[in-house]
């Protein structure tokens, strides 16, 4: 517990002029070893590093030219810090330059930010962005004398920090900085100094340099607010040399205001003036700053006989005041302004009223400062107490035992006997479960290797069958047997997608699904996935709207196909469930860079109770269901499991009569990059003119798919030569005067990669042109695409093949030959 802590260890730390003293000293030996441009050049380092160090560096040099007001040159340091967080794709540093950003604009004025302070303080799954948020909020919240509930926010977040992460340190320190502030206010002198300590010394990392000395301000305030000119001085003299040593323009209006401090403290009004003199445009351009100044000068005015100047400062006091209260501050000057007026009965009034006011809001602030600190020590207190009735307790039964033991001798040796064999009994159990747990995890390992692998081996022969129907699908048939195709060619398509949602989970499941962001076209992305399923929505007589909000932007940042999947899923599942009325697919702005992308229907919808198992594998609301309406289960679960690697949350609701609604949001920054420029021509599609029949080499250990790829290339008027496996494909390829070669991925003797890496080692050697050479396999996670492309094939293509896709692909690659060959 912070507050608690400070106050047990405050008054042995701090008491006395000598730790005050000691204090000073150690924050103007730190902020002097350095200054503010080996500040800047330790900022322009960082940047050239591309790890979380570099950005924890750049987070430091912005966060220390914030602190100094310069909110310009500190903007400029936070657009870095985001652009280098978005470039190495860190979403920690990401969130932290967005609450860098809040920070800037609620220093200058925007009180709104503050619930977006308190939110991320609230939900962030990161414990460092929860630490920075948190500290945000606590001085938001002090600043509205809820002090209390700072103390107990800065509490919670000290207490997520890990105690050794790297990073650790920079955490703790923010924390105890506006704990520190907190104190503060509390008028704990001690205990703010001891807070101030541990931010200044005790976490400060001695390698990132600190030219910025904040906490003298802040200890000068707090000693003059308890009346301690003494220690005020002490510190006011260091903060003076170093802002003379800064030379900043900024750091020099907040000395003037110290200075001003202490000799409205001595009341010396004249003092007041001349300390303000030099820096009273820049003072009274800072709001902040201006709302502790301006009492103070405006008092001196008045008791110089200044009042033109007392009452200017009265109404500008006014003005800035928050929401338009009335600070006590305000009050004591509308009297000093009197009492120069010779009015001096109301003056009294008004100071009487100034005295009730501030004695109010000075109780007010330390109730709730003193009920978090006394509910924390009552927690320790409750906490003691109960340990020590256990340590009763058990002192009690140890007596018990003790006076018994010579009557149960027998007894306690039987027992000792008993709790052997429980010991053994437990060991046992303990070997058993934890073999049983390794089982288990080998077990899963190998559930995620099987699907991938009975993917690989149905994908095979599901390859004969789906391209066999699609080349009797072209042939001269009966409308009967056509029929009978067609209904081949469905299956063969229903069965191909639930292997790909099958494998999806597989890949989710042993982590190697990854959101890879860049840019693309948000309004188009959102087209397609209309326009992919408006022949069924019209060929079921629903309709399927899109409503797309104007205001988005065009380019965004983004995982372009996993958002396809997922809207595909939807609006699949939609349809699929819709037998009358509508589907709309809404995408709209919502807050900052996010988008809010949402799935309506008119269909049967579901009940509360199966809502809570909606995104899991395999669900259906009954038994039914798959039989009306088909499908694995798998789509939604799938969709929320990528949704939630893109940032998002998926959820939904069924109002009874209104059909079914899904949605989810997801940050998608607005993309730097150009547009493809969209009036370029399109390419003309591949031709087959060549000189005589281009001979081609298929290797596939598999006899169904060498005929399968026979008839698919039939057409084509290819020289087909086919062999059954890799060793003897690089034999008849070393012959030479092949124009292609299609390859199989897994094959006896020699697999399709290493025949393939032997192939191109062979041109090279002897100096031909690459032959182009196209995966032909079952094989259809990424990490098999990479494969073939680092072996040396031009292309891969899943089974099952398709007609169309398949003479394409050898028609793209023998004209990419015989374009190379031309050239």
């Amino acid at each position: 517990m912070i507050a608690a802590a400070v106050l047990a260890t405050a008054a042995p730390a701090m008491a006395g002029v000598g730790q005050a003293a000691e204090l000073a000293r150690a924050v103007e030996q730190r902020a002097a070893r350095t200054d503010f441009a080996a500040l800047e050049a330790f900022g322009l380092e960082a940047m050239k590093r591309r790890d979380r160090e570099g950005l924890n560096r750049l987070y430091h040099v912005a966060w220390t030219v914030l602190n100094q007001g310069d909110f310009e040159e500190a903007t400029l340091w936070n657009n870095r810090l985001e652009a280098q967080a978005r470039a190495q794709n860190d979403q920690r540093y990401l969130a932290i330059a967005r609450l860098n950003a809040l920070t800037i604009r609620y220093d200058q004025g925007d009180l709104a930010v503050e619930k977006e302070m308190a939110h991320t303080a609230r939900t962030s799954r990161d414990w460092f962005v929860m630490a920075h948020a948190a500290r945000l909020s606590a001085l938001a919240l002090m600043d509205q004398d809820r002090i209390g509930e700072g103390l107990r926010l800065l509490t919670t977040a000290e207490s997520e920090i890990p105690v050794h992460d790297p990073y650790a340190a920079t955490a703790r320190a923010g924390v105890w900085e506006m704990t520190g502030m907190g104190l503060m206010k509390l008028s704990d002198v001690a205990g703010a100094a001891a807070a101030f300590r541990r931010f200044e010394i005790d976490d400060s990392n001695p390698d990132y340099p600190r030219p910025d000395f904040d906490s003298l301000y802040n200890l000068t305030r707090m000693a003059l607010q308890v009346g301690d000119l003494s220690n005020a001085e002490l510190y006011y003299a260091a903060h003076h040399r170093l802002s003379q040593r800064a030379n900043l323009e900024s750091l020099s209006a907040y000395d003037a205001a110290l200075c001003a401090f202490l000799a409205d403290a001595r009341r010396d009004s004249r003092g007041v003036l001349d300390c303000l003199a030099p820096h009273e445009a820049l003072i009274d351009g800072k709001a902040f700053l201006a709302l502790d100044i301006l009492p103070a000068r405006g008092v001196a005015r008045a008791r110089l006989g200044d009042l033109a100047g007392a009452r200017s400062d009265l109404e500008r006091l006014r003005e800035l005041a928050p929401n338009g209260g009335v600070d006590p501050t305000e009050r004591l000057l509308e009297a000093e302004l009197l009492f120069a007026s010779g009015r001096a009965a109301e003056a009294f009034d008004v100071l009487r009223e100034y005295q009730r006011q501030r004695d109010l809001h000075l109780s007010l602030r330390f109730s709730a400062g003193i009920h978090q600190v006394t509910g924390d020590m009552q927690e320790q207190l409750a906490e003691r107490r109960r340990q020590l009735e256990t340590a009763r307790a058990n002192t009690q039964l140890q007596h018990a035992v003790i006076r018994g033991q010579n009557w149960i001798l027998g007894i306690s040796l039987a027992f000792a006997v008993s709790v052997l064999l429980v010991v053994f009994w437990q060991r046992r159990q303990s070997r058993r479960l934890k073999k049983a747990q390794l089982h288990a995890e080998a077990a899963n390992r190998a559930k995620s290797e099987f699907l991938a692998n009975m993917s690989h081996e149905i994908r095979t022969p599901l390859n004969g069958v789906v391209a066999m129907a699609e080349a009797l699908a072209g042939r001269d048939l009966r409308e009967q047997d056509r029929e009978l195709v067609n209904i081949i060619r469905s299956s063969g398509v229903t069965l191909e997608r639930l292997l790909s949602d099958i494998l999806d989970v597989a890949r989710i499941e042993s982590g190697k699904v990854t959101i890879e962001p860049a840019p693309f076209d948000l309004e188009e992305a959102s087209r397609d996935v209309s326009a992919l399923w408006a022949p069924l929505a019209m060929g079921k007589g629903v309709e399927l709207r899109l409503e797309y909000d104007p205001a988005l932007p065009r380019r965004v940042l983004g995982d372009a196909v996993r958002l396809r999947q997922v809207l595909t899923n939807l609006v699949s599942n939609a349809l699929k469930f819709t037998q009358e009325g509508s589907v709309t697919l809404k995408v709209a702005r919502t807050e900052g860079d996010r988008v809010r992308f949402t799935v309506l229907d008119t269909g049967i919808g579901f009940d509360a109770e199966f809502k809570s198992r909606i995104f899991h594998r395999f669900q259906q609301e009954d038994g039914s269901i798959t039989r009306r309406f088909g499908g694995s289960g798998l789509g939604l679960a799938i969709s929320d499991d990528l949704v939630r690697l893109m940032g998002g949350e998926l959820d939904c609701d069924s109002p009874p009569g209104e059909g079914a609604r899904f949605w989810f949001d997801l940050s998608l920054p607005t993309a730097t990059d150009e547009a493809p420029n969209e009036t370029v021509q399109a390419a003309p599609p591949p031709s087959m003119e060549r000189a005589g029949a281009p001979r081609v080499l298929l290797a596939d250990d598999h006899p169904a798919n060498r005929k399968v790829v026979e008839v698919m290339l039939e057409p084509l008027g290819v020289d087909l030569t086919t062999v059954e496996d890799g060793a003897q494909a690089l034999a008849a390829f070393r012959e030479g005067g092949f124009d292609l070669v299609l390859m199989d991925m897994q094959m006896p003797v020699m697999d399709g990669l290493t025949a393939t890496t032997e192939m191109r080692a062979h041109e090279r050697r002897i100096g031909a042109e690459p032959t182009p050479i196209l995966m032909l396999t079952a094989n259809a996670m990424s990490e098999h695409v990479e494969a073939s492309h680092r072996a040396g094939a031009d292309g891969h293509l899943t089974k099952p093949l398709s007609v169309a896709g398949l003479t394409r692909a050898v028609a793209e690659a023998l004209d990419r030959a015989n374009d190379q060959v031309s050239a």
